[in-house]
């Protein structure tokens, strides 16, 4: 028997009502130490010498018993979980997976176009490690919003039980557990939300389990010197592999673009980051979306409104800059946001600005941020589209009576503006001819609800989605959505990975992103992969304004830029939203010659070899041709023994012969699977001609098995020494650079969980928890150990050939 990575023959069976106790003695007593008794099923014994049986059946079936033998079949590094998955097999899906399973790469980055299924390939990579083993641990970092998205995903398409590890799940586990036990030790998929896991009583107990896989969706949001970034990098630099996705990794800051690169890196030695950015082209696909500029004609209130704006904003950053008050600017980019949003919006935040002003600088610019313990379930993330009281509160001009007249003169022309505007009008002139599901993105909250007070007496079905709605309801939200349809009015809270293809193909922008980014990001959530129809995108622009000059031009560009990876990678890092901004707020079109200021960044990342090009081709045809052949084999059946079955033979087809069919296996010690094909060995006939019947035919296996096979086998993996060794080669490289990883693991960073509370706090309970400290990170490093020694004992392996099926033809009847 093979139990414990040893090999052991069993002395005496004693059943029990559970279980069975196995007394067992070693094979080697010199390498695997002396007689022991363990219990079934908690310890398996896997056979290593069983009895040979003989299963005689029809030809059908016994075609259909070696389709399913040949789907089992894998390459080193190669496979498996795929073949049943419910997903397409795309090459360059299959890329990144690849990467970390045949050459062991411990941390990659997938940077794709909006809508290449990015979450796709994460799952791959997750569904592969759960099925070669039931003790991985693996933790999905998302924005609170996906969570649920993702174990729909994973269940769906692979069958495969999530953990949603939020506050409600820590409070039940909590009360089933003993105090001592870590709720996150056990095995599982864990699917939590960057700002739960930010906290420092979740991140502590998080950060002391040894992660076999940690997957962090949108990676852009765990931004340099964070708190997210804090936690997520602690959590990522205690996993074996990390996976990063985002479709934004370079937005213009190279600072943040080489911190987000560093996630998960251990050390100055740690291999630069494998990196993956596709665009529709390079992945095989065209875009179909049709982009549509519609001019807003503006009242001549709301002309005047912008006029009176802009006058009172350029004032106000002349006198900020000689002051050198960089908040002041930033109210004014607030105000001027705001006015191409809305009128109304614009009033409200004049309105806002004149109270806040009236009550003194003092008490307005006092600003106390949250605690990471504030956190609440259902609003763990940061509502971005709530109204900015402290950046309003900056005084912009020196005499303040004057900018409280001209604020109410502001206030006053916008209110008068709001009354029937003409971005609405021309909006609800577009649904009204549309008659289908449709998105509409604005940025601020107060937007979307004036919206919905316009749209919704034209008896559509409306629905509110922005960074305040609880993550519960945003889930049924979302469901209804993809079930009904309707209209969705969403700020940029659902811009960022939400699948709403399947019910949707319409995207309007009320008004313009300050980024291309951002404008793919919105219209991404319809234009993805397995979207049937023409993507629709429609973007509303005002006249007369800085949307006309500056935003429509930048949108015009975005859309031609889209078509190449590296265009559209240029555009984004040249003309980041701070760029944006100073051309908005000095009235200037942005120059189409911008050159572009790469920094170095191969110290932190690096592009993905080509050959894994090849390789996922190659890999995406063998996982088809495995599809089919289990389509064509029927219902899964009992195949134990070796699948023997009689043919008859005319003259003209071939000689009398024998066909052995055997599987050529590579494994560890431990019975892990490196490598399996299956081959077929034809052996001359040398019998009477007589095998007609079931009983003849088990006669002559029998015979043949004791007689010839042994030399057939020998043979057999004589001649596939070569593709061993190969696959040997492949395999000792990847476990190579896992063993890598491991070490740095057991000199990681200590715990950062305590550096996310202000000084101060908690001091007498972080003295009580200094000996739990100290004995987690003992537990990580007897842990850590524990996998070395695995490791080692993995890398000796055991190729054979097992003889799975016999074919007879012995010629004319």
């Amino acid at each position: 028997m093979l139990v414990r990575g040893g090999r052991w023959t069993v002395v005496e069976r004693t059943p029990f009502q559970d279980c069975d106790a196995v007394r067992l003695v070693p094979d080697e007593p010199h390498g695997s130490g002396a007689e022991r008794t363990l219990l079934t099923p908690f310890d398996r014994l896997a056979p290593l010498r069983r009895t040979i049986s003989i299963a005689i059946h029809r030809p059908r079936r016994w075609l259909h018993a070696m389709r399913r033998a040949g789907a089992r079949a894998h390459p080193a590094g190669g496979l498996t979980a795929a073949v049943a998955g419910k997903v397409d097999l795309l090459p360059y899906q299959l890329e990144p997976a690849l990467a970390m399973l045949r050459m062991g790469v411990a941390r990659v980055m997938i940077a794709d176009a909006v809508g290449l299924g990015k979450t796709i390939q994460a799952a791959l990579v997750v569904a592969e490690l759960h099925a070669r083993s039931r003790t991985v641990r693996s933790l999905v970092i998302v924005p609170s919003g996906l969570r649920e998205q993702w174990a729909t995903e994973l269940a769906t398409r692979f069958a495969l039980e999530t953990i949603p590890a939020d506050a409600g799940w820590l409070e039940r586990v909590g009360r089933l557990l003993p105090p001592e036990v870590n709720p996150w030790i056990l095995p599982g998929i864990y699917i939590s939300s960057f700002d739960f896991l930010k906290r420092p009583e979740v991140l502590h107990p998080v950060e002391s389990v040894d992660w076999d896989l940690v997957v962090v969706d949108e990676a852009h949001a765990a931004s340099l010197g964070s708190a997210r970034g804090d936690a997520v990098h602690a959590l990522a630099a205690r996993a074996r592999r990390v996976l990063l996705l985002t479709a934004t990794p370079h937005a213009g800051d190279t600072e943040q673009f080489n911190a987000l690169c560093r996630i998960g890196a251990l050390g100055p030695e740690t291999p630069p980051l494998l990196m993956f950015q596709r665009s529709r082209v390079e992945a095989g696909g065209l875009t179909r979306r049709r982009t549509v500029m519609l001019p807003v004609r503006l009242t001549d209130t709301e002309r005047r409104m912008h006029r009176l704006l802009d006058d009172y904003t350029r004032q106000m950053c002349r006198e900020a800059a000689a002051r050198g008050d960089s908040r002041a600017r930033l109210a004014a980019i607030m105000l001027k946001k705001r006015a191409l949003s809305s009128a109304g919006s614009l009033a409200a935040s004049a309105r806002r600005r004149l109270t806040l002003l009236a009550r003194g600088s003092d008490e307005a610019l006092e600003y106390q941020p949250r605690l990471p313990l504030d956190g609440l379930e259902g609003q763990e993330d940061a509502a971005e589209d709530a109204p900015p009281d402290n950046a309003l509160a900056t005084p912009g001009l020196e005499d303040a009576a004057r900018e409280r007249r001209w604020l109410s003169a502001i206030a006053e022309c916008a209110e008068n503006g709001s009354r029937g505007e003409s971005k609405t009008r021309r909006l609800l002139r577009l649904l009204r001819r549309i008659r289908q599901p449709a998105i509409v993105f604005t940025e601020f909250r107060d937007t979307l609800e004036r919206l919905h007070a316009a749209i919704a007496p034209l008896g559509h079905d409306v629905k509110l989605l922005h960074g305040g709605i609880p993550a519960g309801e945003r889930v049924v939200l979302l469901r209804d959505f993809r079930e009904r349809g309707g209209i969705l009015l969403a700020t940029d809270a659902a811009s960022e990975g939400l699948n709403l293809h399947y019910r949707c193909r319409t995207v309007i922008h009320y008004e313009l992103p300050w980024s291309p980014v951002r404008l793919e990001q919105r219209t991404g959530r319809v234009d993805r992969i397995g979207q049937p129809f023409r993507v629709h995108e429609v973007l509303l622009v005002a006249r007369d304004t800085a949307e006309r000059l500056v935003l429509a031009p930048l949108a015009r560009r975005a859309v031609r830029a889209r078509a190449a990876a590296a265009s559209f990678g240029h555009l984004a890092e040249v003309l980041s939203e701070s760029r944006v901004a100073d051309a908005v707020m000095e009235g200037r079109a942005i120059d189409a010659d911008l050159a572009c200021d790469r920094a170095l960044v191969a110290d932190v990342a690096c592009p993905a070899p080509a050959v894994l090009r090849s390789e996922a081709a190659t890999e995406a045809g063998r996982l088809r041709q495995q599809r089919a052949w289990l389509s064509l084999s029927g219902p899964q059946r009992s195949e134990a023994g070796v699948q023997t079955t009689v043919v008859r033979l005319k003259d003209s087809v071939l000689m009398p012969s024998i066909v052995c069919v055997y599987t050529i296996s590579l494994s560890t010690r431990t019975g892990a699977s490196v490598y399996r094909h299956v081959m077929c060995a034809r052996e001359p006939f040398e019998g009477t001609g007589c095998v007609r019947t079931g009983a003849d035919a088990r006669r002559f296996s029998k015979a043949f098995l004791s007689e010839r096979e042994p030399a057939v086998r020998a043979v057999v993996l004589a001649g596939h020494a070569h593709e061993l060794a190969a696959a040997a080669a492949t395999y000792t490289e990847a476990l190579r650079r896992m063993n890598d990883r491991e070490h740095a693991m057991a000199a990681a960073l200590p715990s950062v969980a305590r550096d996310l509370v202000q000084a101060g706090l908690f001091d007498r309970r972080a003295m009580r928890d200094l000996e739990t400290r100290r004995r987690s990170l003992e537990g990580l490093l007897e842990a850590s150990r524990a996998r070395v020694a695995d490791l080692a004992a993995d890398a000796e392996l055991v190729s054979a050939a097992e003889l799975n099926a016999i074919l007879i033809a012995p010629g004319p009847w």
